[in-house]
């Protein structure tokens, strides 16, 4: 059929619109297909992380981060749904290993601690690609390293540090100077073990005359996060594991000095209450809070739950509280517990969701969203975000000491290539046997040692 004249303009609109469509399609064809609906799951244990706007009136629960986060990112991406879930402290390990074993891992997790076997075992994606040449220059490195195997990265880093424990202590300045203690000095709030000491035995005092002591300097425990209590041993110059990580030599001669010296502070000493064989890290942080206790353990973190049980009643005042590095031997030097945290990602098979995932863990640890855990007074593992974090804030000082206190950190649990945790309960045993004095310091260390090497290096 001829086209007549008139026809010519409709042929050419048609003409263009079908090049127009080839063309879209040819370039955005493929895009649209990859936008297909995608569900992400992603873990984490309690976070209480103030999302931005939050009330300043209302302490966060758990939930209020992940929630926000997760929508905010489902409002940047409507093709995606992504679902949280919070996992207690108890039972986190236990409850992603179930999942592992099931083969329904979630796609991402921040684990409590980062595991190679996972990498070995082919489980988590590397996560090279995804991160950018200013990510590279912008993580500390001993952050990146955490999750570096071999040649490849597995953990986008997040968090700096912990929570404080087993890295430095807190002082209530009030209890100091009603003693007549001074604080140890700005800008480090470094002490010798000498220096704390003399303050130790001030703090430590009978307030009714039954010749009780009832207001203590500092609270031992068997079941207290065991950085706390591996950060005594590490000040006495012990260490957990041999340099060629081949063995437990808490059992050295620096392990019984460091061991004895926790019971003498107990019976000898009083200056830690007795029945720490008994508590819990939460039983000495509620005398800490009753101020039966001048001496806390923890970092910024721990203040800002003291505002925290404010505004949920648990206590009924607030406090001043001072950050502190723990105290040291000049011939040894100041330690620390140094670690670092953040999102590792479980196999993909599907190269769009693949993607996705990896966004939603960029969008986790940009450097706004990362600045989030200031409301937790926490360190972030970008130095861009710590440089203005806390810059004129109330507690830059703090944060500041707590800083000079973690430059001195070590990793008191050895090289990330080993897993001590099947030897934890083994630990806190010892220290029952040795609070409770059914076992010299001697004994209780050279029944760990044994049964930890039996547990952990047996068959390397």
């Amino acid at each position: 059929m001829a086209l007549l004249k008139k026809d010519r303009p409709l042929l050419v609109a048609l003409s263009t619109a079908v090049l127009f469509s080839l063309v879209w399609g040819a370039l955005a064809g493929p895009a649209a297909a990859e936008e297909k609906p995608v569900t992400i799951t992603w873990w984490i244990n309690p976070w209480r992380i103030a999302p931005p706007g939050f009330p300043e009136d209302k302490a966060p629960t758990a939930e209020d981060f992940p929630r926000w986060v997760s929508e905010e990112f489902m409002r940047l991406h409507p093709n995606v749904t992504v679902k949280y879930e919070v996992l207690t402290n108890q039972g986190f390990d236990q409850k992603v290993a179930a999942a592992i074993l099931a083969g329904k891992p979630p796609d991402i997790l921040r684990p409590i601690s980062f595991k190679q076997e996972w990498v070995r075992q082919g489980l988590l994606e590397p996560i090279d690609e995804y991160l950018t040449a200013f990510d590279l220059q912008d993580f500390y490195d001993y952050a990146l390293n955490v999750g570096k195997v071999g040649d490849h990265y597995y953990l986008f880093p997040w968090n700096n540090s912990n929570n404080g424990m087993g890295s430095s202590l807190l002082l209530n300045p009030r209890m100091f100077a009603e003693r007549g203690v001074p604080l140890p000095p700005l800008p480090d709030r470094s002490w010798t073990m000498d220096e704390f000491m003399t303050a130790a035995r001030r703090l430590s005092y009978d307030t009714n005359g039954d010749g009780t002591n009832d207001v203590y300097a500092i609270g031992m425990s068997a079941r207290m996060d065991l950085m706390n209590n591996l950060a005594w041993f590490h000040i006495f110059g012990a260490r957990y594991v041999d340099e060629g990580q081949r063995r437990f030599v808490l059992d050295s001669p620096a392990g019984v000095r460091a061991l004895s010296w926790l019971v003498d502070a107990i019976y000898k000493e009083r200056i830690s209450p007795p029945g720490a064989e008994g508590m819990g890290i939460y039983d000495v942080i509620n005398l800490f809070h009753q101020q039966r206790l001048a001496i806390g353990y923890g970092g910024p973190y721990e203040i800002g739950r003291i505002d925290r049980y404010l505004k949920e009643g648990r206590i009924k005042q607030k406090f001043p509280v001072h950050v502190a590095q723990f105290p040291h031997f000049p011939e040894i030097g100041p330690v620390a517990y140094h670690t670092s945290g953040g999102f590792v990602v479980f196999k993909q098979t599907d190269p769009y969701k693949r993607k996705m995932v990896m966004e939603f863990a960029r969008f986790l640890t940009n450097q706004e969203n990362m600045s989030l855990l200031r409301s937790l007074l926490y360190v972030t593992a970008r130095k861009s975000v710590n440089e203005n974090l806390y810059k004129g804030y109330e507690f830059e000082k703090e944060i500041d000491v707590y800083l000079r206190a973690i430059s001195h950190g070590i990793p008191y649990f050895g090289s990330a290539e080993i897993d001590t945790t099947p030897a934890d309960k083994h630990f806190i045993a010892m220290l029952e046997a040795a609070f409770s004095r059914t076992k010299t310091p001697q004994q209780a260390l050279d029944e760990f040692v044994s049964q930890a090497n039996r547990l952990v290096f047996r068959g390397r």
